[in-house]
């Protein structure tokens, strides 16, 4: 018997495809994770789209249900109604915002139109939201009442009160009240509207808030106005306040044959949209600028001149003359702000002498005393006056010119444009004279002229300035 020796066991080496189905399995559960959280995914922005539609569902009902709530109040508890109350529904609080007011029958807005027309329909609106509602916008119902025949007293109308500023755009959040027939307060609205509806015909005063800072158009600040309220009809009144500015003007004038910077006492300011022109300041206090009180700030620029009247104006044909070369500023002023500006007076080389005559002129007057009064401007029902000394130093202009009384050394030969009648004092001398009409009116040229106060001077008196 043959005995052959059993086979070697041979060695099994590994396949090279086995690590890529370790791979697979991975790869496998991978995918398997991404299709079981996109499942999630899509389950739960499923119920966010289910509770939110759910909730605009809810939120449409209390809606429609405020709107029926609405419709059973009588007329005078909807005008002007403004409530906010919560409604909860199941395990959500809803706010509802409940809101009314008059609305025109032409314009479908409330009544701010200038003149007198119907205000039919009450418009009434509810929104309501929700917590965690997010970017969901709020859901909206309005529509429109009908106030029915006899709802409105035959005796009682609406007052429309719209509020401008000076571009013509609305004024809002302007409180204001009244007062007369009826009593009524209020604010103006994002277009500068307020309505007040159902008040009794009559008189009234209205009064917007002075605490608000605006002034009108002649930089007032808000005052009492009369109106009235005419039955079943809106009255309409339009009123223009705006934020006010203000104007510093600094004085010059010519000296010596150079325009250098002076003292002024007056400025006046103008513009188309005021009732009237308006002055500055106190005649005699000099002060080298002087700042505006409030004033409106119309697009278009003030005339500014020195002096107290109108006629002061160096420009009122508005021609521009070259004599008057910077004699008016044109400022416009801004809100809020202060704006600066020149003004050069006319200038006055005034001397007084103790001699009779230009042939026997004599010395300088030192610490005379020179009136010089307007001879077209009148305030208060009398000639504006002012009074000087002349320089007893070598100031500006020389020994024997103008400073004002207290200021010997600083010449101030700047007057507003005008003419003058001028009296001369010597008190060394006990004697005076006077030039009846002397015009300035150049901011080119310096007006002149000498006062003699010597005994045989022609005009020469004896006494004081009058």
């Amino acid at each position: 018997m043959n005995t052959e020796p059993a086979p070697a066991t041979r060695r099994v080496e590994p396949s090279a495809e086995d690590g890529f189905t370790i791979i697979e399995v991975i790869v496998t559960a991978v995918v398997v994770a991404i299709v079981m959280g996109a499942t999630l995914g899509v389950i739960q922005a499923a119920g966010r789209t289910g509770a939110d539609q759910r909730h605009r569902a809810e939120a449409y009902s209390v809606a429609q249900k405020d709107q029926a709530r609405l419709r059973t109040m009588k007329v005078s508890a909807l005008d002007g109604l403004s409530q906010t109350r919560t409604v909860a529904v199941g395990e959500t609080n809803y706010t509802v915002k409940s809101t009314s007011k008059f609305v025109n029958d032409v314009t479908g807005d409330s009544t701010c139109d200038e003149g007198t027309n119907s205000s039919d329909y009450l418009s009434i609106s509810s929104t309501v939201s929700w917590s965690g509602m997010g970017a969901t916008p709020p859901t909206v119902i309005k529509s429109i009442v009908a106030p029915p025949n006899g709802s409105l007293a035959d005796d009682k109308g609406a007052l429309a009160v719209v509020i401008e500023d000076a571009t013509g755009a609305g004024v809002p959040g302007l409180s204001m009240s009244g007062t007369g027939a009826g009593a009524f307060s209020g604010s103006t609205g994002p277009t500068g509207c307020v309505l007040f509806t159902n008040l009794p015909e009559g008189n009234y005063t209205l009064t917007p808030n002075a605490a608000s800072g605006y002034v009108d158009p002649d930089g007032n600040s808000p005052t009492g106005i009369a109106t009235s309220v005419v039955a079943q009809s809106t009255n309409t009144v339009v009123l223009t306040y705006d934020t006010p500015g203000f104007i510093k003007v600094n004085f010059k004038t010519r000296i010596n044959g150079s325009v250098q910077a002076t003292t002024g006492d007056t400025i006046s300011l103008f513009n188309t949209g005021m009732t009237s022109s308006q002055a500055m300041g106190t005649v005699g206090t000099r002060v080298s600028s002087l700042t505006t009180g409030k004033l409106f700030p119309f697009t278009s620029p003030y005339g500014v001149y020195a002096g107290s009247c109108t006629a002061n104006n160096p420009d009122p044909t508005n021609t521009h003359p070259a004599s008057v070369a910077g004699a008016l500023a044109q400022l416009t002023v801004t809100k809020n702000q202060t704006i600066t500006g020149d003004i050069q007076l006319p200038a006055l080389d005034l001397s007084v002498k103790t001699g009779n005559s230009s042939s026997n002129p004599g010395n300088s007057v030192s610490n005379g005393t020179v009136k010089i009064t307007d001879n077209n401007c009148v305030v208060g029902g009398t000639a504006v006056k002012r009074t000087y000394t002349t320089t007893s130093t070598a100031a500006p202009g020389g020994a024997g010119h103008l400073a004002p009384v207290g200021s010997p050394t600083v010449a101030v030969p700047g007057l507003p444009f005008g003419n003058y009648s001028i009296c001369a004092y010597n008190p060394n001398t006990n004697r005076r004279n006077t030039i009846s009409s002397l015009d300035v009116k150049s901011t080119t040229t310096n007006a002149s002229a000498t006062i003699y106060t010597g005994t045989s001077a022609t005009g020469s008196q004896s006494g004081t300035c009058p």
